[in-house]
């Protein structure tokens, strides 16, 4: 009876001390704490304290993890009130095809540059050349040129750039990407002139009442033009990745997507990510014009990640530009578009057949479809080819998860085909701010005011994202969260009121949903035991901040897998 008493003694002793002490739990490498964790798990769900082992998460909690999870090397954080979030998932964006445009001309207006006439630009370019010592006969390079926002409302042409550069070739790429406008010595080196017929999905603009080319190339007349643009050395493309990472990762970017890879630009990456260079995750879409290349040489890659690298998917551009008047639409623009007369919507990249082919092909093969579509027309397209390549197919992939990404201009009868295929639009609220003026004088409020639908879209069911574009908007991911939430135009308008969506909504969009996008929602995009320890901590917090300051929040650090990957240079610890 004695022996009994003392173990129930012992038993009740253990017991009080457990209650008094929390057990020791595995030992974190890191613990943040006092802050204000947004876990993307649920708006209702709160945090204080994240704890890390290995580059994972290993706990997340409202109280504070010191006491379980700390031991002798532990590294803890004081958050002192900041908040956390997951690392931002960038959603369509152009990484590799950045990194030779940070070494050229910037030609935007504001904000971006300080371009505001066809004047502007010409200074720019000559800036550039004294600067960089550009001898005759070497290539100059200028990016986003808006015509909408220059004085003389019209795109340059190559009288604006003869004189001033009569011995150098000339490109000047549109804000969009989907055009550029050259010079004389560029159409020569080409062979473009008078006799020059118009590629399939492409325009070569002429003068009125004349054949005789502009400079301005629209879509797949662009294609032959960029590919005879120099090229940095191996050398230099690592420099500039470094640099561009480190952009993608100022802005909270712990994944970023390269979304139209060459096949050579996905073997400098392929090579970059062996080196142990990639510092971010890369989600790689391969262009659909080196499909022969990708599908032969690398078709066991697409999906799997090595290196920080990915080759997601097959990128497909099905139309071009809404504000450049290239996206193909079912009605037509209200306003003049360049190099077209009459009935005037736009126009297809692809045929059905070339389109479906493609799909066809990734279908099978089990690859992811990016397909970019701006215009309703486009969208049209891209559906129907989508039902008639699955007709064909004896077994359909249960989990195609295909993106159409900016989907712009969807209808509300294209969404609810979205939902029945359980398809993603990646969609663009920054045009609301840029173009939605321009939108507006293009195709009438109705169709303006329902650009990006991301309430809509979200209130049905559908995943759905928001995305940049870069270099087309800025990479900055809080000023693409306050256009979802206030979708603002540059003159001060409200483009479709109804359409605005909650902060948290507009997270969700560059986080967990990104995640989904790219099938990788069981690693990132939120704050969750076992997934990756990629990781953002704002000075403000997003949830209660002001709607209209939401785009002048801090980025103070970033973190991947647990290591801090930039670092504002006024935090100190």
């Amino acid at each position: 009876m004695q022996k009994l008493t003392q173990l129930l003694f012992i038993l009740l002793l253990t017991i009080f001390c457990a209650c008094q002490s929390p057990p020791k739990g595995e030992i974190a490498d890191i613990i943040y704490h006092n802050g204000n964790v947004i876990t993307m798990e649920g708006a209702a769900v709160k945090a204080t304290s994240v704890a890390i082992k290995d580059g994972k998460i290993l706990a997340v909690d409202e109280n504070s993890l010191i006491a379980t999870h700390q031991g002798d090397a532990t590294k803890v954080i004081d958050l002192s009130g900041k908040t956390m979030l997951p690392g931002f998932i960038d959603a369509h964006s152009h990484l590799a095809m950045m990194m030779p445009l940070l070494a050229q001309a910037n030609i935007s207006s504001p904000p971006v540059s300080t371009v505001n006439n066809i004047g502007d630009i010409v200074q720019k370019l000559k800036t550039y050349q004294e600067k960089n010592s550009v001898a005759k006969g070497e290539w100059i390079v200028g990016w986003g040129y808006d015509p909408d926002l220059l004085e003389e409302k019209r795109h340059p042409n190559k009288l604006d750039l003869d004189e001033a550069f009569p011995n150098n070739p000339i490109f000047l790429m549109h804000a969009s990407g989907h055009m550029a406008v050259v010079n004389s010595v560029t159409l020569a080196k080409l062979g473009i002139d008078e006799n020059t017929e118009d590629p399939a999905g492409g325009v070569i603009v002429r003068f009125p009442n004349s054949n005789e080319p502009t400079g301005l190339v629209q879509e797949t007349a662009l294609y032959p033009i960029r590919k005879a643009l120099p090229t940095p050395t191996p050398e230099e493309a690592m420099v500039l990745l470094e640099s561009v990472q480190n952009l993608y990762a100022s802005h909270g970017i712990t994944t970023a997507q390269e979304g139209f890879a060459d096949y050579k630009t996905y073997q400098l990456l392929a090579k970059a990510a062996e080196a142990g260079k990639l510092k971010l995750d890369i989600e790689v879409l391969a262009g659909f014009l080196d499909a022969k290349d990708y599908f032969t040489n690398h078709l066991a890659q697409f999906g799997k990640s090595k290196n920080r690298l990915r080759l997601a998917g097959l990128k497909i551009v099905s139309d071009g530009s809404p504000q450049g008047k290239t996206a193909f639409f079912s009605k037509p623009y209200l306003t003049d578009v360049p190099g077209c007369a009459h009935d005037c919507k736009g126009f297809p990249n692809l045929t059905k057949a070339q389109l479906g082919g493609l799909m066809k092909q990734c279908y099978e093969a089990g690859v992811q479809v990016y397909t970019h579509a701006n215009g309703d027309g486009a969208i049209d397209l891209f559906l129907e080819t989508h039902q008639w390549v699955i007709d064909s197919m004896e077994t359909v992939p249960k989990d195609l998860r295909s993106v159409i990404i900016h989907s712009q201009f969807v209808r509300p009868d294209q969404l609810a085909l979205y939902k029945k295929h359980a398809m993603v639009p990646a969609y663009f609220t920054n045009h609301a701010f840029f173009w939605g003026d321009t939108h507006l004088a293009n195709l009438g409020e109705e169709r303006a005011s329902f650009l990006s639908p991301m309430k809509t879209t979200m209130d049905m069911g559908i995943v759905c994202t928001n995305h940049t574009d870069f270099a087309v908007t800025p990479i900055d991911q809080l000023f693409l969260l306050w256009t979802a939430v206030n979708r603002v135009t540059r003159s001060g308008k409200i483009l479709g009121a109804a359409e605005r969506i909650s902060p948290y909504e507009g997270l969700k969009a560059i986080t967990i949903n990104s995640a989904y996008q790219h099938k990788q929602e069981h690693l990132k995009g939120s704050i969750k035991v076992g997934k990756l320890a990629d990781l953002v901590i704002l000075a403000e917090n997003p949830l209660t901040i002001a709607a209209d300051k939401l785009k002048d929040m801090t980025v103070l650090e970033t973190i991947k897998e647990g290591a801090v990957i930039y670092e504002r240079e006024s935090v100190t610890n």
